[in-house]
């Protein structure tokens, strides 16, 4: 399914690609909560990152199903493809939601058992991508079995040893450790931890020019209340310097403040670097209060809706969303197959 779907890209033209996906996303039907606008930090890195790319993630990729066109299915597959270092970290990521779940139950886990399911995650997760087949009911897509010919993101062997040092660093976390302090639920009331790696979390804007509301995605890796403080613990296998991170804990702020109802000075972040041996360290220039982020996030939010064919529809043309012209940020994009810069990048 996913080869032939991606062999239909062979056989067309750039020009009529983007022909076949205006036609797709300036199509005018009523909007669901699945195709209604939307925002995330991430969807706001991508969109200054690439309006190419933001465009065949958002809108090109979207009602595929109804589409019933080959092409439009192969950029739905590109949007799947993450590359072998960022597996490494959705590995480790799901291995502290299934440890931090055990200990909000009162039911830590082993070391040992949470390293052997690391592993089997990361080798079953590869042999998925390999095979074109769903690994624990999900598409698993590496971009270096979607572009073989491209050097790996990083060692495969390496990528093996980081899965279980990363683990490990999780393990032996500052942030863990306090996680561990925390009184558990008992007898159906709810203990300290509240939230881990909650799906599709988010909460409403409000007052949106041309949308009135927009729902904002703030999913927190984990949230604990102790007293009247809030903690959010955010785990990061990568760089910790990255500009996206301090946004997010804006909006992650803004979230516990608009749910849990408490002032800022009572909301707490912990940037916990894996990679930095599970050290607690502070995030660049400093965690922006509140009103900071909401003013960021409504100022991204305008800025994608003035690009936007039609507001109420969520309609897209493709001629609003041009390529990037920094090469470097196609190296590893999953849809330069579908922008013919596949190529361009070996030239």
């Amino acid at each position: 399914m996913r080869d032939d779907d991606l062999a239909a890209l062979n056989g067309t033209t750039l020009h009529n690609l983007e022909v076949t996906l205006d036609l797709h996303t300036r199509e005018r039907v009523p909007v669901t909560k699945y195709t209604a606008f939307s925002w995330s930090v991430s969807r706001h890195s991508l969109f200054e990152r690439c309006k190419r790319a933001y465009y065949l993630n958002y809108y090109a990729a979207r009602r595929v199903i109804e589409a019933r066109d080959r092409s439009i299915s192969a950029v739905w597959w590109l949007k799947q493809v993450t590359t072998l270092r960022a597996w490494v970290g959705q590995v480790v990521h799901r291995i502290a939601a299934e440890a931090v779940r055990a200990l909000r139950d009162g039911q830590e886990l082993r070391r040992d058992d949470l390293i052997q399911m690391a592993d089997r995650i990361y080798r079953e997760g590869l042999e998925a991508s390999r095979r074109g087949i769903k690994h624990e009911g999900e598409w698993r897509v590496l971009f270096e079995h979607i572009y073989p010919n491209d050097p790996f993101s990083i060692d495969r062997d390496e990528a093996h040893t980081a899965v279980r040092d990363l683990t490990n660093a999780l393990l032996d976390s500052e942030a863990y450790d306090f996680l561990r302090s925390l009184p558990p639920s008992e007898a159906g009331a709810p203990g300290a931890i509240r939230e881990v790696d909650e799906p599709f979390q988010s909460f409403e804007l409000l007052d949106v020019p041309e949308l009135g509301q927009v729902r904002v995605f703030a999913i927190p890796d984990v949230l604990a209340v102790e007293g009247e403080s809030v903690h959010i613990i955010d785990w990061k296998t990568g760089s910790t310097e990255h500009a996206q991170i301090r946004h997010q804990a804006g909006i992650y702020q803004l979230y516990a403040h608009q749910a849990y109802d408490v002032p800022e000075e009572a909301i707490t972040f912990r940037l916990a670097d894996l990679g930095g041996a599970g050290e607690s360290v502070e995030v660049l220039e400093g965690v922006p209060s509140i009103a900071e982020a909401e003013a960021f996030a409504r100022q991204s939010i305008y800025n994608m809706v003035a690009r936007l064919e039609d507001a109420g529809h969520n309609t897209a043309t493709i001629k609003n969303y041009p390529m990037t012209d920094d090469l470097s940020h196609c190296q590893w994009c999953g849809f330069k197959r579908a922008c013919w810069r596949h190529e361009a990048i070996h030239d």
